[in-house]
């Protein structure tokens, strides 16, 4: 069975057709709102490791020299990458994708993210129950998560840069993962040389994408090629998808750039408790709560479920509960805790929950408490009504965060004769922090692109080269 097979097969049912479409329109159009910002700047140009690189290391010598060129080709971004690998950092999968959208223009990358992300959703359906129709609780509960729960969203999933370094990687390694997660539930597995250069391939693609997820798919992939062994369905190409992955893995970890970037953001830099402590205190325990709400469906079940042995569907459930658990826990080791590996825990923690919900189907267990249907349709109907009044303002707030940008380029374009272009402040109205909080761009662009009140800042040289003028600064506030 093909994948448009698959897609046919798993949309099959009218109601789930909408509600999918409806999620990816609103996908799409967030991601359209989205302008460039930050990193996409630095990524628009090939990275000059011998001049401190495109971020926080920059320096131009004098400050006023052209000294960035434009990615224009993909040797650019190649020779972008092979840069990056060795002054900065190991993701030269993930940026290089970054660089590669930059040149072709945002237009091009809002319809390749809305088109991961549709894949992404069905492969954490396929995983969940291989081939079964979905159901629309499940969809629901799916969209919801990634899009209510999971910490620093917008950054994660709609940016960027940002998307392409959690929610592209995610959905890479989620697709590495396929091929066992489907034979150990099938209980057989083909044997080609297609299928052992295909996962040498994915492995690699899925081992050099993101630190923590990465070694999630790792320990995870252990204890699958474990299983299908255990099962008497062991193949040449397990061992060699997860020897793929680890090589890959160890290539991104071990990038002469990581410890470049380590010792400039940490001289000296020393593990300590208090490291430790503030990683839990300051990062891990949003994304861990985010994780055990999406994990609500799961706990219903084994609370509900039969007593006795585990089945393959449960294994596997507890097996990818664990690996997203794994993700936060892999950061508490960081120098910093990044919010954004939120979603690569996210979708590892949908594939068990998403199981769960089936099984209950399967099994005919009751999702919800039992109360009189009116009551229930009631609710039913204030939750869904609070849920559209919140999208809706997210989308509208998107609106006035893309005029603003739209209109200080325009600003930038009308004056670019001038030596210095002073912008003020972005000019976003209808702002609803206290119920969006991270999940829009307000906070993050107090200033076009998050330019600073300093010429020399590196941001602020990228932009205006960007668009080809002088100097771009911040008004004073």
């Amino acid at each position: 069975m093909n994948f448009f097979q698959y897609i046919n097969q798993t949309l099959n049912s009218s109601r789930s057709l909408i509600l999918f479409v409806i999620f990816a329109g609103f996908f799409f159009l967030r991601t359209t709102l989205l302008p460039l910002s930050h990193d996409d700047y630095a990524y628009a140009f090939i990275w000059d490791g011998a001049n401190g690189g495109n971020l926080d290391k920059m320096y131009i010598d004098p400050p006023e020299a052209e000294s960035r060129q434009r990615v224009e080709s993909l040797s650019d971004i190649f020779q972008s990458m092979e840069s990056h690998y060795f002054t900065w950092g190991g993701r030269i999968f993930a940026h290089g994708l970054a660089q590669f959208f930059i040149w072709l223009g945002k237009p091009a990358f809002d319809v390749a993210n809305t088109v991961i992300f549709i894949f992404l959703i069905l492969t954490i359906i396929n995983l969940s129950n291989t081939w079964l129709k979905i159901s629309r609780k499940a969809l629901v509960w799916i969209f919801l998560c990634l899009f209510l729960f999971s910490a620093a969203s917008l950054m994660s999933l709609f940016w960027l840069t940002g998307s392409c370094n959690y929610m592209w990687m995610s959905f890479f390694q989620l697709f590495f993962l396929t091929p066992y997660v489907k034979a150990l539930r099938s209980g057989e597995a083909g044997n080609s040389i297609l299928n052992f250069l295909l996962m040498i391939l994915l492995g690699l693609m899925a081992g050099w994408s993101n630190e923590a997820g990465s070694l999630a798919t790792v320990f995870l992939t252990i204890f699958l090629v474990i299983m299908c062994n255990v099962k008497g369905i062991f193949r040449a190409w397990m061992p060699a998808g997860l020897i793929a992955l680890m090589i890959g893995c160890a290539f991104m970890i071990l990038a002469p750039g990581n410890f470049a970037r380590l010792d400039f953001a940490h001289p000296n830099f020393v593990y300590t408790e208090e490291i430790f402590f503030g990683n839990l205190t300051e990062g891990f325990d949003r994304v861990v709560g985010a994780d055990f709400l999406a994990l609500i469906p799961m706990f219903i079940y084994f609370l509900r479920r039969k007593v006795g042995d585990l089945n393959m569907a449960e294994i596997l459930m507890l097996a990818f509960a664990v690996a997203g658990l794994l993700v936060p826990t892999a950061m508490l080791f960081s120098p910093e805790f990044n919010l954004r590996v939120s979603v690569p825990s996210l979708t590892f923690i949908l594939v068990a929950s998403t199981s769960a919900i089936l099984e209950m189907e399967r099994q005919h267990l009751k999702f919800t408490l039992t109360f009189p249907k009116n009551f229930l349709r009631g609710v039913s109907v204030v939750i869904t009504s609070i849920l559209i009044v919140y999208f809706t303002t997210l989308i509208y707030v998107d609106i006035s965060i893309f005029n603003a940008a739209r209109r200080q380029v325009r600003y930038i374009e009308r004056n670019s004769d001038l030596d210095t272009i002073i912008l003020p402040k972005m000019p976003i109205r209808h702002r609803f922090e206290k119920i969006h909080g991270d999940r829009t761009a307000v906070q993050y662009l107090d200033f076009f692109a998050g330019i600073r009140n300093d010429k020399n800042f590196c941001l602020n040289i990228l932009v205006a080269q960007y668009y080809g003028v002088r100097h771009v600064v911040a008004a004073n506030e």
